[in-house]
């Protein structure tokens, strides 16, 4: 019985050994895979920014700006342009339409081991600081491995509402004035008779006496 035992556990240690280097050349191999990767992943970043060189990168544009920044393009001129861009779009492509960008990087994924295209930023308004994403306007494009369009982003860019003319308020009629009353004629004072006195009548002027002619005497 204890040799049976023993047998057992020989085995099990001769499996887990041999697991135990399995798992090894296992784990070497996909490290050596992962690697690899990653070599061809950093080979393909290189030849993306030796692409881009041409272009700024952030810390060039971080020190160069002057804030607070507007760019000199209409916001609804950008906008026209960005509508017009199209997956697929080569590099080249989005240049003519958007121009050369504000600055430009190109990426690899987080573990590092593969290279997913190149990132164009362009700066339409920068109040206050280039890192505040979510006060700054601009226009985001993403390029795959190939070079090719697969993704824009217009960050902030809604046109603001122009300021609507306040309603002037229509001038209210003033009550109209209470019609004034007619003047009540005021009475006419009737001469009245003073009593206990009598009118003084009016003098009449007689007419003149007539002058009767003496007959002279008659001769005898």
């Amino acid at each position: 019985m204890k040799k049976r035992g023993l047998v057992i556990l020989g085995v099990v240690v001769l499996l887990g050994a041999w697991l135990m280097v399995i798992g090894y050349e296992f784990l070497e191999k996909e490290n050596a895979l992962f690697q690899k990767r990653v070599k061809a992943a950093k080979e393909e970043q290189q030849r993306c920014a030796a692409r881009n060189s041409k272009y700024r990168n952030y810390d060039q544009f971080r020190t160069s700006i002057r804030l607070p920044y507007t760019s000199d393009l209409p916001l609804e001129r950008w906008m026209h342009q960005y509508d017009t861009l199209r997956a697929g779009m080569s590099e080249s492509e989005v240049e003519i339409i958007l121009g050369a960008p504000d600055y430009a990087r190109c990426d690899v994924n987080k573990d590092g081991d593969k290279f997913v295209g190149s990132t164009w930023q362009y700066a339409v308004a920068v109040p206050q600081d280039v890192a505040n994403d979510g006060q700054n306007s601009g226009i985001k494009i993403v390029f795959g491995p190939d070079g090719k369009l697969v993704d824009k982003n217009a960050m902030n860019m809604q046109a603001k509402p122009s300021p609507t003319a306040t309603p002037v308020a229509a001038a209210t009629p003033s009550p109209t004035g209470t019609p004034a009353q007619d003047a009540t004629p005021s009475p006419t004072a009737t001469p009245s008779a003073t009593p206990g006195v009598n009118a003084t009548p009016a003098i009449v002027p007689s007419a003149t006496p007539v002058t009767t002619a003496t007959p002279s005497p008659t001769p005898q």
